[in-house]
């Protein structure tokens, strides 16, 4: 399962990074993604529902705000878009 390391970014910078791996998967494949910045992970959160990508939690630390998302492609998910 590919992962990618956001931690110290902030936006748009995480999205960008998302959105490259993103472009690397095929329907079903999920993608690991941990970062820091909760901004970020509202905005990925609201770009891969947009997209049709399934967003779950794996974990989040709420004391120091680090997150970590799977995100699942979809056959619906429009990743040329994404």
């Amino acid at each position: 399962m590919p992962r990618v390391d956001v931690r110290g970014e902030i936006c748009p910078r995480p999205a960008l990074i998302v959105r490259q791996a993103l472009s690397d998967l095929d329907a079903g494949e999920t993608l690991v993604v941990r970062g820091d910045y909760p901004p970020a992970e509202e905005n990925l959160r609201r770009m891969c529902t947009t997209h049709g990508i399934d967003v779950m939690t794996a974990e989040t630390a709420v004391e120091t705000d680090e997150f970590e998302l799977e995100l699942q492609v979809t056959e619906m998910a429009s990743l040329s878009e994404v």
